[in-house]
């Protein structure tokens, strides 16, 4: 397939001339906000058959806890050949535009996912990205004041020096405090009142965002977030008939990723076209349509769809059902 093809089939997010805090993709359905509930396991039979006849097709990623299981050290949370290859496989096909929208910087997704030419990466959920096929990060932040930084530098300073096992990870825009090391109870109660501290000063008086994570609490400018990522990427398939994706998957499995889903929720898109998956138990309340129970369903799921032939004219085992394309 020709670059010509590529490009009208993978479109260039940076086409879309979007500002932080300008809705790239507006509700013109007025669709009232839902409200998180529990919902049902992944139907993959449908998934496989909106998948096989679609030829346009958008995969968007989180990374902790999604495709790698959440472990005590984050540094140690690495993806395995078998997920690289897994990823590298469903971004090779032209057809599909796969992307990582992850809370991680720049130089660990360079490290761990920026030799797969074809994939799209955003790290600290929206502050910047990298197209596929190019080495540059944009900032979407880059304009906005970053001058909050050091008053949550100094409360989580403090809340540092009391939580033994507790640490700072400095990003270029967010910062987290991870406890993740800390004893779980204690971490856990100092987390609360140090969102709550957060809250009621920072947030106050700044732009932003306290996010509460898994053994995290992070701060981050309120204007950009992962479901900002997803409009845009959404968007910048254009308006026009026959334009939009024809299937979208969008797994994640935190607070975080719940902004993907509601973004998904209100776009002119039908929804039978997309697959929002929460990773966790089936008791989890979400925005998402679907759950899987952990990162390995994920991954067993993307190579169902990229062993499925995806040409609309090929058979599959699906759950030990055979499905015809449609």
């Amino acid at each position: 397939m020709d670059s010509q093809t590529h490009a009208a089939v993978r479109p260039s997010i940076t086409d879309v001339l979007v500002t932080p805090g300008i809705d790239p993709l507006p509700n013109t359905n007025n669709v009232p906000p839902e409200q998180p509930v529990t919902r049902p396991p992944l139907d993959k039979s449908l998934m496989v058959a909106q998948y096989r006849q679609a030829k346009k097709r958008l995969f968007m990623f989180d990374y902790d806890g999604t495709l790698t299981p959440i472990v005590r050290d984050p540094a140690a949370a690495i993806p395995t050949d078998s997920v690289i290859q897994t990823i590298k496989s469903l971004a090779s096909d032209p057809r599909n535009a796969v992307w990582i929208i992850s809370g991680r910087d720049q130089d660990f997704l360079n490290k761990w996912m920026g030799d797969i030419s074809e994939l799209g990466l955003s790290a600290e959920h929206g502050c910047f990205i990298r197209e596929p096929g190019n080495e540059e990060w944009e900032n979407l932040t880059a304009k906005l004041d970053m001058s909050w930084q050091n008053d949550v530098m100094e409360i989580f300073q403090s809340y540092t020096e009391r939580t033994e096992g507790s640490q700072i990870e400095r990003k270029k825009v967010a910062l987290t405090w991870h406890y993740r090391r800390a004893d779980p109870e204690y971490g856990a109660a100092q987390a609360r009142e140090c969102q709550s501290h957060l809250e009621n000063t920072v947030a106050k008086k700044w732009e932003v965002e306290v996010m509460s994570g898994k053994a995290n609490v992070e701060v981050r400018p309120k204007l950009v977030n992962k479901g900002f990522i997803a409009k845009r990427l959404v968007k910048a398939y254009g308006d026009g008939p026959g334009q939009a994706p024809e299937f979208i998957l969008c797994s994640g499995d935190d607070s975080t990723d719940e902004d993907m889903f509601r973004a998904l929720r209100v776009t002119n898109l039908p929804q039978k076209h997309i697959f929002s998956v929460t990773v966790g138990a089936s008791s989890k309340l979400t925005l998402a349509g679907w759950y899987l129970s952990e990162p390995a369903d994920v991954i067993e799921c993307i190579s169902l769809l990229t062993n499925s032939g995806g040409d609309g004219g090929t058979e599959g085992n699906v759950d030990g059902k055979v499905v015809d394309a449609v």
